[in-house]
């Protein structure tokens, strides 16, 4: 079979061939199987064939991880159906499938045809979207979750970078600027400061274990409230953000002049054309390309994670996140006030919703935090019986054979060490 399907971020082209071995595990960046939750639609595109690089032994084990065909034709449906990131219909919280008609995540990409408003989940097209990967499929009629038709951009010189060979060509200023922001356990750079710097710089609250009332505040007053927000913004200002090795090492395109993650090339080519260059004005012009490239990567980590999160799955870490990271690009002189206009409204409505964690998430958090500890005291109440009943077992032994072992001693009492060689033939 020849490899005819790109991947990005990846040097050789991909197979749909049939999965042989059961025990593989999926090799996709910034999927859903990459994800803190579990779903359901992702154990439904667990497929007989899989994408793989034979060369590589890389494998995309997963449909919904894969590239996806931009369009399907379903034949009991008159229009295409599209592939899109979000379908939300209303404000219900519950959500269909038109096809199986059972209950869909919002949150997973979906076959929709907007004209009918006919949603369709990706594992009740299997059918026709594996009938189209087996075909001719060319690389524009493919798309990885958020990436548009347009095709994957090239690598830099046909080479496979990543973001941490950005990083290592900064200058030592810009590398200083850099790292006013950002810290990292690295091998080409100084060590990141102790733990005792960073447990000042973060705050004492993060040096040592959350009470319960600090973990689960919530504000009960307009003055709580206000005091909350001003923690947060507090915080948010004052702290560097850790990159994980997992960052550093994500492959990087080219888009226009600038280099981000491959998985973010959609989103600076929509912020491109519709707000124009942001980081044109007299800070941004004396930037290197090198930090313009930082600047909008991190600017499209924020752009890329709010269209992908539903805000009732937003926390306070992400929130911080993502100002931290607006924070960076401003400081690179780029003009984003669109951007925190919009974040404005998110972490307003992020406090707002803080009463529904109280109401119902908080405590079912409490809950399976009981579950987990009643189960582990089950174990142990489990693994003392064990030690008893093999204990009752070793002293029942011990008091049938003691009387012979007592009276074996005895006589062996009696005895010299050299009572063999005494004895006479």
């Amino acid at each position: 079979m020849v490899p005819n399907i790109e991947y990005p971020g990846h040097e050789h082209r991909l197979c749909f061939m049939e999965k042989i071995d059961e025990d593989v595990e999926c090799d996709a960046d910034d999927s859903y199987c990459k994800r803190d939750y579990r779903c359901d639609e992702l154990d439904h595109t667990t497929y007989s064939f899989i994408f793989r690089c034979v060369p590589c032994d890389f494998n995309i084990v997963h449909l919904l991880c894969g590239p996806l065909p931009c369009t399907i034709k379903y034949k009991y449906h008159m229009h295409p159906l599209i592939l899109t990131q979000f379908v939300v219909e209303d404000r219900s919280g519950e959500y269909y499938c038109d096809v199986c008609e059972k209950i869909r995540d919002e949150g997973i990409c979906v076959y929709y045809c907007e004209a009918c408003k006919f949603v369709a989940h990706i594992h009740c097209l299997i059918d026709e979207i594996t009938s189209v990967l087996k075909g001719d499929v060319k690389d524009r009629d493919l798309i990885i979750l958020s990436a548009n038709e347009q095709a994957v951009e090239q690598d830099m010189e046909g080479k496979k970078k990543t973001l941490k060979d950005v990083i290592k060509s900064l200058s030592e200023e810009d590398r200083e600027r850099f790292e006013e922001h950002f810290e990292w356990h690295h091998d080409f750079t100084h060590e990141v400061a102790d733990s005792n710097n960073t447990k000042h710089r973060d705050g004492a609250t993060h040096g040592g274990r959350k009470t319960t009332q600090e973990e689960y505040f919530f504000p009960r007053s307009d003055l709580d409230f206000q005091r909350l927000v001003h923690r947060f913004d507090k915080y948010s200002n004052f702290r560097r953000l850790k990159l994980e090795s997992t960052e550093l090492e994500v492959k990087v395109v080219k888009v226009k002049n600038y280099t981000v993650a491959w998985y973010l090339r959609a989103d600076l080519r929509n912020l491109l054309k519709k707000h124009g260059d942001v980081s044109d004005d007299d800070i941004g012009s004396e930037l290197t390309m090198e930090m313009k490239s930082l600047a909008f990567h991190f600017l499209c980590r924020v752009i890329n994670g709010m269209s992908r999160t539903m805000k009732k799955d937003i926390t306070e870490e992400l929130l911080r996140d993502w100002y931290g990271y607006l924070k960076f690009a401003s400081g690179m002189g780029f003009r984003i006030m669109f951007v925190y206009e919009q974040l404005e409204k998110v972490k307003h409505d992020f406090f707002f919703l803080l009463e529904n964690k109280l109401e119902y998430d908080i405590p079912n958090k409490l809950y399976r935090k009981k579950l987990e500890l009643q189960q582990q005291i089950e174990k142990v109440e489990a693994d003392l019986q064990r030690c008893k009943e093999s204990s009752n077992s070793i002293l029942q032994y011990w008091r049938l054979t003691k009387k012979s072992y007592s009276d074996e001693a005895s006589k062996l009492m009696r005895d010299t060490a050299d009572e063999s060689l005494s004895r006479r033939a």
